[in-house]
C-alpha cells in the first residue's frame, strides 16, 4: 500500500468518525430542545373544592364572623375631623340644605366597616394565601413558551376553558388557581406549550371532580366576583349556573383582550346592568381608565340605586326596571356591578337571594363575602349591613320576607301581577315561582300568566 492511499485511508476513517460524532452531538440537541410536562397535582380523579382554606374556613364559620366587636376609643385626630364635619353640616343645614352641596355628618369606620378578632386574623392569612395557594402543580423538562391550561368537560377537550399562564424572567410558572370552573363538574385538564423549535407540546391528562357547594367563586376571592347560581335553594330546587354574576367595575385599564376573554369568551356575558350613575362611570373611564364593556359587544344599562335603603321611594320605584331586564331571558348571561361590587351590588344581590329562596346563613355568606376584597370589610353588625338585615327580620326567615316585600310594594306589584298569579295556579311560593323562572328555566316570565305555555316551553328546553 502506498503512502498516499494510507493516507486516503487515514482521511476516510478520520471523516467516519467525524460523522459519528455530528450524529451523536446532533441528537443530543434534539434531545436536549424536546421539551416534557408532566401533571403533579392534583391526584387523577380527585375532588377539588372551588373555594381555597381561606374562604372554606370563612364560610363554614359565619357565627364567628358575626361576633361585633367593641368600639375603639377615637383618636384626638378622629374627634377634630368630626367637629369640624359637624360645623360644615350646620352651615349647609342652615344654607337650606341644598342637594347639590350635601354635607353628611362624620361617622366614625366603626360604624361602617370593620372587622372583628375572629375575621381580621383570618384575612392575614388570606392575603398570604392569595400569593401562595395554587392548587394545580406540574414540572416542565427543557425549554418551553406559550404556556396555557386547558380544562374542559370531555376528554376529547371540545371548547376548552383556557388560562394562559405567566411568566417571570423568561421561567413559566408550573402552578396556577382555576377561576372559572363549574360547580359539581368534572372536568379534564392538560397543559398546552411550545418547545424552542415552535413544536407543540402536550402534558399527560388527569380528572377531577369539583365540589357543588356554592358560592360559585370567579377568579380569586379578592376580585369579589361570584356566580349566584349554583348549588339548590333553601327547598331543594337546583339554581343554574352561568346566567347572572355580581361584581365590581370591570379592571380599570384592563385591556380589551383580557376584558373580551373575560367577560365574553369564558362567562357570555350578554347584558351588563350598573348600579352606578352614568355620570360616575364617566368619571371613573377618565380617572382610572376603566374600559365600558360596551366597546366589546357587551349591551351596557345604567339603573342607579340607594345602596340599603330598600324602602326608600327611589330605590323603590325603580325596582321593575331592574327586575324586567332579569325577566328576559334573550338578555342572559347578565352581569350587575357598582364600584366595589358590595354596598349596591349586595342590595340587589340580597333580593335576589330572597328571590331564589336561598337559606338565611347564604344571605350572610353572600353579604359578608366582599370583606376578602383589599377595599373594605362587610359584615352584617356594620351600620349599613344591619339596616338591610333589619329591614327583613320582621319574619321567620329573609327568603319567606324578601317575597313579601315584593307582594307590598305597588310599584313591584304592577311587575310582578301575572307572576304571582302563575304561583297560585301552581302552588308554588312566590320565591319558587320567581327565582325558579329567572335562574332555573326563564319561561314562567316569559309566559306571564300561562303556566302551561311555560310547562311546554320548558319541556322543549329542557
Amino acid at each position: 500500500m502506498t503512502t498516499a492511499s494510507v493516507r486516503q485511508q487515514g482521511a476516510a476513517h478520520i471523516y467516519y468518525l467525524l460523522s459519528i460524532i455530528y450524529y451523536l452531538l446532533s441528537a443530543a440537541t434534539v434531545a436536549a430542545s424536546a421539551a416534557t410536562v408532566r401533571l403533579t397535582a392534583p391526584d387523577d380523579g380527585a375532588l377539588y373544592d372551588l373555594h381555597s382554606p381561606c374562604v372554606k374556613e370563612f364560610l363554614e364559620h359565619w357565627e364567628e364572623r358575626g361576633v361585633k366587636p367593641p368600639r375603639p376609643k377615637l383618636t384626638e385626630a378622629e374627634i377634630a375631623q368630626s367637629n369640624r364635619q359637624y360645623i360644615a353640616y350646620q352651615k349647609w343645614r342652615e344654607a337650606g340644605s341644598p342637594k347639590d352641596k350635601r354635607v353628611k355628618l362624620w361617622e366614625d369606620r366603626y360604624n361602617f366597616y370593620t372587622h372583628n378578632a375572629w375575621s381580621r386574623e383570618l384575612m392575614k392569612r388570606a392575603d398570604e394565601e392569595e400569593k401562595t395557594y395554587k392548587p394545580f402543580k406540574w414540572t416542565v423538562e427543557g425549554g418551553v413558551s406559550n404556556v396555557v391550561v386547558e380544562f374542559s368537560t370531555t376528554p376529547d377537550f371540545k371548547d376548552p376553558i383556557i388560562e394562559k399562564i405567566g411568566s417571570e424572567k423568561g421561567r413559566y410558572y408550573t402552578s396556577m388557581r382555576p377561576g372559572y370552573l363549574l360547580l359539581g363538574t368534572r372536568y379534564w385538564w392538560r397543559i398546552r406549550a411550545l418547545d424552542k423549535e415552535g413544536a407543540e407540546v402536550l402534558s399527560d391528562v388527569r380528572s377531577f371532580t369539583t365540589s357543588d357547594k356554592p358560592p360559585r367563586m370567579i377568579g380569586r376571592p379578592m376580585e369579589n366576583m361570584r356566580d349566584l347560581g349554583g348549588g339548590v335553594n333553601a327547598d331543594g330546587v337546583p339554581v343554574r349556573q352561568g346566567l347572572l354574576y355580581r361584581g365590581q367595575a370591570p379592571w380599570a385599564r384592563a385591556s380589551k383582550s383580557f376584558l373580551r376573554d373575560r367577560y365574553v369568551t369564558k362567562l357570555g356575558i350578554k347584558t351588563q346592568l350598573d348600579l352606578r350613575g352614568r355620570d360616575e362611570f364617566e368619571k371613573r373611564c377618565q380617572t382610572w381608565g376603566e374600559t365600558d364593556l360596551e366597546t366589546i359587544g357587551i349591551h351596557h344599562e345604567f339603573h342607579t340605586i340607594i345602596p340599603y335603603h330598600v324602602n326608600h321611594p327611589d330605590v323603590f320605584t325603580k325596582l321593575p326596571a331592574i327586575f324586567a331586564i332579569l325577566a328576559a331571558e334573550t338578555n342572559y348571561p347578565v352581569y350587575f356591578n357598582c364600584a366595589v361590587g358590595s354596598d349596591r351590588t349586595g342590595t340587589i344581590a340580597f333580593l335576589l337571594d330572597g328571590v331564589i329562596g336561598r337559606d338565611d346563613k347564604y344571605f350572610y355568606d353572600d353579604y359578608e363575602l366582599p370583606s376578602f376584597n383589599s377595599n373594605t370589610p362587610r359584615y352584617r353588625y356594620c351600620r349599613k349591613g344591619s339596616e338591610l338585615f333589619n329591614t327583613f327580620a320582621k319574619g321567620d326567615n329573609d327568603r319567606g320576607v324578601v317575597p313579601k316585600y315584593y307582594n307590598n310594594g305597588a310599584a313591584v306589584r304592577v311587575y310582578f301581577g301575572n307572576t304571582i298569579t302563575v304561583a297560585a295556579q301552581n302552588g308554588k311560593t312566590l320565591a319558587e315561582q320567581i327565582g325558579g323562572q329567572i335562574f332555573i328555566d326563564t319561561w314562567g316570565l316569559v309566559s306571564p300568566g300561562d303556566p302551561e305555555a311555560a310547562a311546554r316551553r320548558g319541556a322543549v328546553s329542557a
